[in-house]
């Protein structure tokens, strides 16, 4: 009897050592839990919308403290942001002579110093932490592209506010869905399909939003990128979301900073909207630096 178990034993870890070198290829399968790869997110039935694309989530303990979380959707405007007829002789708003020369030659430039707006005052992140992120999308953008533009998009943020604020990717660890219920220790990106109708990214933030500023705090992020009802590009083409130009604005939430929908901040990078084939919110204008710099100072 004992012998038999023995043989089965042998038996079974030979089959695994022969599934194991016949499938070599494991590493995404470990990193990535694929039932929730492109699960749909959903805001839940509970959360309370307090701003235009702004959901409160409620509370949850997080190392022991109460903490909120916030839900943070922006959207594709139906028509495109507003400058985008460059050429039809009318200087609109959201136009001006550096984005648009041909419909305002010789109008000023807007100034957009006091474009900018928190999450709360003093909320920001006060420890660096490790983010991870699935780079595995419905669309074909490439996955080595996502992972380096992504970190160089961080390295923006935290250049203009002079600190290290989301830190580094970390590897060999599982995504498994974006928090709207509870933290999980986590930071957490990718692309799944975003129930909201419109929405282009998510970006859930927990922290502190209360109480004295100087004691306020973010805790962990999460960001899902729609890869169902949007294409993915990293070379400006029209009829599809510019991968840059989206990540750049859902990660100012990520440090800190709210969305704009006023005409004269809408060449800013936190203006809300955005459209196909646009990359003006690529480059961080005067009111995004002097927003993250305030914050982090």
């Amino acid at each position: 009897m004992k012998k038999s178990y023995l043989t089965g034993l042998i038996l079974a870890m030979c089959l695994v050592a022969v599934l194991v070198v016949a499938k070599p290829d494991l590493k995404q399968v470990v990193e990535v839990n694929p039932s929730k790869r492109h699960a749909t997110v959903a805001i839940p039935a509970h959360a309370i919308e307090v701003a235009p694309g702004v959901f409160s989530l409620g509370t949850a303990i997080d190392n022991g403290r109460v903490v909120e979380g916030y839900a943070i959707i922006d959207y594709k405007k139906g028509f495109g942001k507003p400058g985008t007829t460059c050429g039809n002789g009318v200087c609109e708003p959201g136009e001006n002579a550096r984005k648009c020369p041909a419909d305002c030659s010789g109008s000023e430039e807007p100034d957009t110093s006091s474009c900018y707006g928190f999450l709360a005052k003093g909320a920001k992140w006060k420890t660096v932490e490790p983010y991870i992120i699935d780079p595995t999308n419905t669309r074909g953008l490439d996955e080595i592209f996502i992972e380096g533009n992504f970190e160089a998009n961080i390295d923006k943020w935290e250049t203009a506010a002079g600190a290290d604020i989301l830190g580094y990717e970390l590897v060999n660890a599982s995504v498994d869905g974006a928090d709207t219920v509870t933290t999980d220790g986590k930071n957490e990106v990718y692309f799944a399909d975003i129930e909201s109708s419109g929405a282009i990214g998510l970006t859930i933030i927990w922290g502190i939003f209360s109480g004295p500023p100087r004691r306020r705090e973010l805790v962990e992020w999460d960001q899902v990128y729609d890869d169902v009802d949007f294409d993915w590009s990293a070379t400006e083409e029209a009829g599809k979301m510019d991968f840059e130009n989206i990540a750049t604005r859902e990660l100012g939430h990520s440090v800190g900073l709210g969305d704009l929908y006023t005409d004269e901040c809408s060449e800013v990078t936190m203006y809300g909207y955005a459209a196909y084939g646009e990359t003006k919110k690529r480059s961080l204008e005067t009111g995004d630096i002097k927003g993250v710099k305030e914050l982090y100072k």
